[in-house]
């Protein structure tokens, strides 16, 4: 029974938003409280991969590897499974609904996506998707004034710099389609964007 319930509780709560997870997190019985930003000493200037050792001693063994957006100025630490990752930048948009003309597309901005190196035509992997939003766009978009998904709760921030908000897509976690989502979910819960 208790095995039935862990698993009742993981599948509800990787069902949940990412950013309601993070922020604070009930699973088997036990407390865990997160925040959402993580300071950088220094910053990175590279763009490019980068190795970083785990300064806890608690943690695993394995390196694990960064990735570094001096366009956006932020860092996203990844686990060594995904060495060879790769990064597409699109747009997301946000709309609003109007009387007369129906849903008008009234904000855009990027949208990174890391994807998983495993991820092939015929085995899809969960990738990584992230939104950027300038400030006065996440003020906006935290007003209601327009929306960026049919989800019923909006992105989760992940962080902030002085110029710009990132943020999960809603329901960014697909259970049913691809493999990997539980990894994905794991490293979402280590606080993985660091702004500079």
């Amino acid at each position: 029974m208790r095995s039935f319930v862990r698993t009742f509780v993981e599948v509800m709560l990787l069902r949940m938003p990412l950013c309601t997870i993070a922020a604070c997190m009930i699973f088997a019985g036990q407390f865990v409280a997160g925040t959402s930003q993580v300071q950088v000493d220094s910053p990175v200037q590279q763009a490019s991969p980068q190795h970083e050792t785990p300064q806890n001693p608690r943690t695993r063994a394995a390196k694990s590897i960064k990735y570094v957006n001096t366009k956006y100025r932020f860092a996203f630490s990844l686990p060594h499974t995904w060495m060879g990752y790769s990064i597409i930048e699109d747009t997301w948009e946000g709309r609003t609904d109007t009387a007369d003309r129906g849903e008008v597309v009234v904000e855009r901005g990027p949208r990174l996506t890391i994807v998983n190196p495993q991820s092939t035509s015929a085995k899809q992997y969960q990738d990584i998707y992230i939104m950027v939003f300038s400030h006065p766009q996440w003020d906006s978009l935290q007003q209601g004034k327009f929306f960026v998904s049919a989800a019923s709760i909006g992105p989760g921030e992940l962080g902030r710099n002085r110029k710009y908000v990132f943020a999960v897509p809603p329901r960014m976690i697909d259970t049913d389609n691809t493999y990997g989502w539980r990894e994905v979910v794991k490293i979402m819960r280590s606080n993985p964007l660091h702004p500079f």
